[in-house]
C-alpha cells in the first residue's frame, strides 16, 4: 500500500507536535529534583507550585504533595515573580 504525499505530510507534523508538546520544558523549570540540583550548583532548589505561583523548600510540609509543581532555583522562582509559601 503507497501513502501519497498528501497524507503523509499531516500524520509526520502530528507527531513532530506531539513530541515537541511532550518534550518542552521552560528553561529553569524541572521535572524531577535531581535535574534541578544539577542545574542549579550556587543555589537552593525550591519546589514551585504553578497555580498558586507560591514556592517551598525542602523540609516544608507542603514540598512534596504539591500539585501541579516543578523544581527551581530560588533565585529564578523568585524573579519569576513567585513567592515564598
Amino acid at each position: 500500500m503507497m501513502i501519497s504525499n498528501a497524507t503523509r505530510w499531516p500524520l509526520a507534523a502530528t507527531v513532530l507536535l506531539a513530541t515537541a508538546a511532550q518534550a518542552y520544558q521552560p528553561a529553569g523549570q524541572f521535572k524531577t529534583e535531581e535535574q534541578a540540583k544539577k542545574y542549579c550548583t550556587n543555589d537552593v532548589v525550591v519546589r514551585v507550585d504553578l497555580s498558586t505561583r507560591r514556592f517551598y523548600m525542602k523540609g516544608h510540609f507542603l514540598y512534596p504533595s504539591v500539585g501541579s509543581a516543578t523544581f527551581e532555583c530560588r533565585r529564578e522562582a523568585l524573579q519569576e515573580g513567585n513567592v515564598p509559601g
